[in-house]
């Protein structure tokens, strides 16, 4: 606060006449958004869901490894597969090609580049599957048959040998025979393969890779947060609050205010024609969200709200949305 002096577009660094270097150590994105909603009023600390999308960013690389899920079919695969399931190279193939009503065609998503390719190869089934393995959200592995208890288990690659353990009687067997004749068989692994509903993590990555390509190309600065935890910490405060991310930039604006944009992000979803209904977004998400972005100090932040799902919204839920704007907001 005594060693730093506003400039015109930039910082001035006050220092002593005798000094010949300075030094200045960047902050931990994470404790950065601790510091900017105690201005709120809240502690903010990184909720399980957050902590499981942070990586899954990893696992794909970075953001942009997250294109892939764009594809119905992809998530459609790792919905329908849990993480004990055990399924078959076509059966993954034909699934991530598979087009179901309300659905994109695969060869919409032909021509997106996933990872480098030769000029004119359009993207296929097999090697978005081979891409998806390769990041470890699947594992390859194999179906025996154990002679002793006659059931059947999953082992993955790097533990198989010809003399085997069945996992579910224990006794060991010889598995060379079926070894030779059996084709392997992949199971939901990584991240996503800890939980049958770890898949909430998807809207949310494949929400901030669209949040870069569309803004990075006007803003050199930019942090972001997954899932937080927001609990008050003053008396008077809004109650506790889980943010599926916080989306921060430079000045974009002449307005000269940091923009923040926080984010609530849904997947499909109940089917519309339910008789209770399709809404997963409702008026109480709405307003919960909208008290955090009404507590950051106006003189600071621009806040934007941003909701995104992975289907088309509900006519309740684009009423909840509207419910957000108002005079000035």
């Amino acid at each position: 606060y005594n060693r730093l002096r506003l400039e015109s577009g930039r910082l001035g660094i006050v220092i002593d006449a005798a000094d010949q270097h300075a030094s200045l150590s960047a902050m931990v994105v994470s404790e950065l958004f601790e510091e900017i909603f105690k201005l709120a009023g809240y502690i903010a600390k990184p909720s399980g869901s957050g902590l499981l999308t942070r990586q899954l960013i990893a696992q794909l690389g970075d953001l942009q490894g997250a294109r892939v899920f764009k594809i119905p079919g992809v998530r459609r695969l790792l919905k329908q597969n849990g993480p004990t399931q055990a399924f078959s190279l076509k059966t993954a193939t034909d699934e991530i090609k598979r087009q179901t009503t309300g659905d994109t065609n695969f060869g919409d998503f032909q021509e997106i580049y996933i990872e480098p390719r030769e000029r004119g190869e359009q993207l296929t089934p097999h090697a978005v599957f081979e891409y998806l393995t390769a990041k470890g959200l699947f594992r390859i592995g194999y179906e025996l048959t154990c002679p002793h208890c006659q059931m059947r288990s999953w082992t993955a690659l790097d533990h198989v040998r010809q003399k085997i353990q069945c996992e579910m009687c224990g006794k060991d067997y010889d598995a060379t025979r079926q070894l030779m004749n059996e084709k392997h068989h992949f199971r939901r692994s990584g991240v996503l393969g800890k939980d049958a509903n770890n898949l909430g993590a998807i809207p949310v990555t494949l929400t901030l890779q669209q949040l870069e390509t569309n803004l990075f190309g006007g803003v050199t600065e930019h942090v972001y947060s997954t899932s937080l935890d927001l609990t008050p910490n003053v008396q008077g405060a809004p109650a506790e609050v889980e943010l599926d991310f916080v989306w921060m930039t430079a000045e974009r604006f002449s307005s000269g205010l940091t923009e923040v944009i926080l984010g609530e992000c849904k997947d499909r979803g109940k089917d519309p024609t339910d008789p209770r209904g399709g809404d997963t977004i409702t008026q109480a998400d709405i307003d919960r969200i909208r008290k955090v972005a009404d507590a950051l100090p106006k003189n600071r932040f621009d806040v934007y709200i941003l909701i995104s799902k992975l289907a088309a919204f509900t006519p309740n839920e684009l009423a909840a949305a509207k419910s957000l704007n108002s005079q000035y907001h």
